[in-house]
This record gives structure tokens, C-alpha cells and sequence, in this order.
């Protein structure tokens, strides 16, 4: 019977030519607490790996970095491997490397229906680097590897999400304190974190924030009172105390606000009772972060010293109550009249203070009409002593914003044009000057080279060369490479395009095709193109768009060539 050749029977199920393309590669990086700090899964190690690995690879060039610091790996909602697919429909990754396959997810659906759906569609070769998988030269037995290491991956997500909402459901129902800093008003008791004690400096506070609403005084009443007392609220108390959250970072003092009275009066944890699980997720279940109705709070009775005593609480709440049941039958009044939503979200703040502008609707005089302003919230809620009175029509707005988007999506189509012209007439300069039959030798000798390291590297994981024949030839071949390279980049004209600038000119026509005919601002095209707006104090509006470095990158080579061709 004829000898069958080794490499036939190893022959890839989808065969790509692998030694002689160029692979425009992305290294995505993920880290998130599921990691438990290991040290060989940081960041800085898994670029490095990648780095070395694309290093020994010569058909692998990189042409970006995505990292996900933070997030988890049981779905694909994360903001980088997103921005990757991006570049992937834009044509402008065709292969992306990662450590193992856990750094592209943990789901088992997920990651199989990437890796045998998505990639193929978008001929995408996917790497990992530890798991020895490649997709360009699986075989069957790989292939079965890699979902059976998902699915390992799948259950270790999930196995730990069921141990630590197990730890934390006991916790909770057995009157355990588990956020991370005690509620205003509290400390967290040094010999016990997860029990409260009063906090001898705010609880005075409290009590008197309960006996002013107590008797009708308004939340703003209260507000003004705190504010003009100068005592310090929740997030700057704690800014004070050098510990600093998302909502103390900005550079100005916090002030007292309607949505911290509103918390305060309607917590239970100033009765002395426990009310947690207000936010929930439950990842081995499949369900997402949410905030979680009262019915499933987990609520425990007598866990710490109370504040106030029950019936004051009581009294607060049928207060707050009579309050609410006005404010809707005021605004149940004007619900025929036209509302808005605000398209620009948290895109779009007061300049001064940092606040996201809010969207206000005022009702005319004659009640059949209704205006829409954006205001700067602070100024709203505190006067003059929070911020400025900034602010602008919304009708203005939309109308400044999308004439500014139509206006650049024009210049780049003038400068798209602009710069293909120029590129022609610097390519017919260079055949003047007859480089051009030299640039194409040495492109073809490079290649050449390139298609002999890859069959180098065949070659050895087939068995046909030694480790040391292999480590030999690859110097050998590797130092051509280098060489032509170096030849090819004295030789070759300067690059016109940096990868940064691809990115941006792909990413706009995009983003012209999809929007060009639009005749009016809409929320999806404020998310496209918006990166972020500020209203200053004299009206006027800076607007940053997304790409827009790239878009001055593109630009100044436009300048470039004009001199180079003139």
C-alpha cells in the first residue's frame, strides 16, 4: 500500500496560505477580578507574551492593542473587544491573538459561536497563544481541545459566581454589612467590618435631615439648610476622609443634592434594619447587573444602633408620600403635550462644572405649549453658589450640533478626494525616477523569504527538521528579512498612511455612508459621532468628535504630499 505523506493527513480543515500573507493582527488583552491577580495574567504579561510570540512569527504584523481592564469574560459587552470588531468589519484587522482562550471569554456559547461562526465569516484567524490554538491550522482534535476548554472556562465562571453569591446571600440574610464604606452616619465597626456602629460626627446630621422633613420643609428646603450650614455631604465627607469614589473626583466642592435627602429619608438602615441586594447579577444564571425591586431586597431586622426611632421614620415616609402623589397630579396635567429624551446622554455637560446638562421641558403660559432647554443641573439645584446659569434650547443645540457633523463629513470628503489625487501624482512621480521596478524586486525577494520561514516553521511541527536545524535556518532566514526590509524602507517611499489614520479615513466612511442623508440629529447618530460636547458660560459649544486626531492626521498628510509633489 502507498505511504501516505504526514502532512496531507495534518492538513488544516480550513487551509489558508499562511506563509506567504501578511496578517494584519490586534492583540486583545482582558483582565477582571475573576483573574484573582495572578501575576502571568496581568496586562503587562499577556502583552509581552503576545508581543514575543508575534515577534517569532514574521507573517503576524500588529497593528493593534485592545485592552480590557476590569471586565468580565462570561459575555462580549466590553468596550475594547467591541472597538476591535470594529476595525475587524472595517477590514482592517484580519487576525486577532490572545493569551489562552479565557481572555476571549468564559461563556461557552459565546466563545464557541465566535470562534466557529464569526471567524469564518469575516475570514478571521483567531490565536491563543498558550492553548497552542490557531484556527489557520487546527485539525479535528484541536478543535475538540478548544471546546472542551471553553467549556472548563464556561463552568470556572460560573462555579465561581455560584460560590461568592452563595458567601454573600448568607451574609446578607444573617444581618451581615457588605458594602464597601458604612452609610452616612454610620462607621463600620473596627473589631467587625461587616457590623455598623454611630459615627459620632454625621449621625447629629441625619437626625436633623429626619426632623426637617419631618415638618414639611422641601428637599431643597433641607438642601439649602445643609449647604448654607457648611456641613460637608455624604461624597465630599468622604472626599475629606481621603477616600475617593466615582462621585468625588471632580475638582469642586460636593454639595448637598435632592438625590442624597431622597436616599437618606427612605433608608431603613437608620431604624437600625439592613436593607441589601438593591442591585443584583447573577452570572452561572445567565442574568445581567440590574436594579432589584423591593420584594427582592434582603432585609434584616435589629443589625446595629438606630438613629431615629421608628415612628419619626414613619412620619418622614407618609410626608414623602403626600409629596409625590402632588407632584403627580401637577405633571398628570401637561401628559398630552410632547415630551424629549436627551440624544446626547452623558456626552454632553456644563464646561464650568463638570455636571451632565439636563434636558427641562417648560410649559407656556396658555398650557398648549412646551419648550425644551438643556440646563446645567447645579445651577438648577444650588444657584449661583453651585455653578452659572448655562444653558441653550434644545431645538439650537440639535440644529449647532448637526450642521457642525454635516459640515465635517463634507471637509472629509473633500479631503478624501484631495488626498487620492495627491497619492496618484506622487506614484507617477516615482515611475519617473524608475524606483518603482526596484520597490517591486525586493518586495518579491521579501515575500519569498517570508514563504520559506513559514514553511520552516511547517516543517518542524511535522517533524521533518530538528529543533536545532530549525533555530539555525530561521536565523538564517530571519536576518535576509531584516536586511530586505531595511533595503525596502530606504528604498520605498515614505508611508502616506500611518495605521492610526487608516483607521480614522475607514471609520469616517463608515460613518458617511451611514449618515450622509440624515436631515435631522438622532440619537444613534450623537452616539456615532459625538465623543464629547461642553456648554460654556458665553453659549458656546466644543464639540469633539470621534476619529477626529486621526481626521488632523489625514490632514496633515494631505500638507505633506503637497510638497512633496509640488
Amino acid at each position: 500500500m502507498a505511504r501516505v505523506s504526514r502532512k496531507k493527513q495534518n492538513t488544516p480543515s480550513t487551509p489558508i496560505d499562511t506563509s506567504v500573507r501578511i496578517w494584519k493582527t490586534a492583540l486583545y488583552v482582558r483582565l477582571s477580578v475573576e483573574d484573582n491577580g495572578k501575576d502571568s495574567d496581568s496586562v503587562e504579561n499577556q502583552i509581552t507574551l503576545l508581543e514575543e510570540y508575534i515577534e517569532n512569527h514574521p507573517y503576524l504584523k500588529k497593528v493593534a492593542l485592545f485592552i480590557d481592564n476590569g471586565y468580565t469574560g462570561t459575555d462580549f459587552l466590553r468596550p475594547e473587544f467591541n472597538r476591535m470588531m470594529e476595525a475587524v468589519q472595517a477590514d482592517l484587522v484580519d487576525c486577532i491573538i490572545v493569551k489562552d482562550l479565557s481572555r476571549l471569554g468564559r461563556n461557552y456559547i459565546e466563545t464557541s459561536q465566535f470562534i466557529e461562526k464569526i471567524c469564518p465569516f469575516y475570514n478571521l484567524r483567531f490565536i491563543a497563544v498558550t492553548d497552542n490554538y490557531d484556527t489557520a491550522t487546527v485539525t479535528s482534535e484541536g478543535q475538540l481541545s478548544a471546546s472542551l476548554q471553553n467549556i472548563v472556562n464556561d463552568y470556572y465562571a460560573k462555579d465561581i459566581s455560584r460560590k461568592v453569591t452563595s458567601a454573600l446571600q448568607a451574609k446578607m440574610e444573617r444581618g451581615d454589612y457588605i458594602g464597601n464604606y458604612a452609610p452616612y452616619g454610620y462607621l463600620k465597626d473596627p473589631d467587625n467590618k461587616n457590623h455598623l456602629i454611630v459615627d459620632p460626627e454625621t449621625s447629629p446630621v441625619i437626625r436633623q435631615i429626619f426632623e426637617w422633613r419631618s415638618e414639611g420643609i422641601s428637599y431643597m428646603g433641607i438642601n439649602k439648610k445643609l449647604n448654607d450650614a457648611g456641613i460637608p455631604s455624604p461624597s465630599q465627607h468622604k472626599y475629606n476622609q481621603g477616600i475617593e469614589t466615582n462621585n468625588n473626583k471632580k475638582k469642586r466642592t460636593i454639595l448637598w443634592n435632592k438625590h442624597m435627602i431622597t436616599e437618606i429619608l427612605k433608608n431603613v438602615v437608620y431604624i437600625g434594619h439592613l436593607a441589601q441586594k438593591k442591585g443584583s447579577q447573577c452570572l452561572y444564571g445567565g442574568i445581567p447587573y440590574h436594579i432589584t425591586s423591593e420584594e427582592e431586597w434582603i432585609i434584616a431586622k435589629n443589625t446595629h444602633e438606630p438613629l431615629i426611632s421608628e415612628e419619626l421614620f414613619e412620619k418622614v415616609q407618609k410626608v414623602n408620600n403626600e409629596a409625590q402623589e402632588r407632584q403627580k397630579a401637577n405633571t398628570g396635567k401637561y401628559d398630552h403635550l410632547p415630551k424629549e429624551k436627551n440624544i446626547y446622554g452623558k456626552k454632553f455637560t456644563c464646561a464650568k462644572c463638570g455636571g451632565i446638562m439636563k434636558l427641562t421641558r417648560s410649559i407656556s403660559t396658555k398650557k398648549d405649549k412646551v419648550y425644551f432647554t438643556f440646563k446645567c443641573p447645579t445651577y438648577a439645584e444650588h444657584g449661583s453658589r453651585g455653578c452659572s446659569d448655562i444653558k441653550m434650547r434644545k431645538a439650537d443645540l440639535d440644529d449647532a450640533v448637526f450642521t457642525f457633523i454635516k459640515s465635517q463629513m463634507e471637509l472629509f470628503i473633500d479631503m478624501e478626494k484631495t488626498l487620492h489625487r495627491l497619492l496618484a501624482m506622487k506614484k507617477a512621480k516615482l515611475k519617473q525616477n524608475n524606483t518603482h521596478q526596484e520597490i517591486k524586486a525586493l518586495k518579491q525577494k521579501l515575500a519569498h523569504k517570508q514563504s520559506l520561514l513559514g514553511n520552516l516553521y511547517v516543517d518542524l511541527k511535522e517533524g521533518l527538521l530538528s529543533q536545532e536545524d530549525y533555530g539555525h535556518h530561521r536565523e538564517i532566514i530571519t536576518a535576509d528579512i531584516k536586511a530586505l526590509e531595511t533595503k525596502l524602507s530606504e528604498v520605498e517611499p515614505e508611508k502616506t498612511e500611518t495605521e492610526e489614520q487608516l483607521t480614522g479615513e475607514m471609520k469616517w466612511k463608515f460613518l458617511i455612508r451611514k449618515f450622509y442623508e440624515a436631515e435631522e440629529m438622532t440619537a444613534e447618530m450623537a452616539d456615532a459621532f459625538i465623543e464629547t460636547m461642553k456648554l460654556h458660560e458665553d453659549g458656546s459649544l466644543e464639540i469633539k468628535l470621534s476619529y477626529m486626531d486621526e481626521f488632523m492626521a489625514l490632514t496633515s498628510t494631505c500638507e505633506r504630499l503637497r510638497k512633496e509633489v509640488a
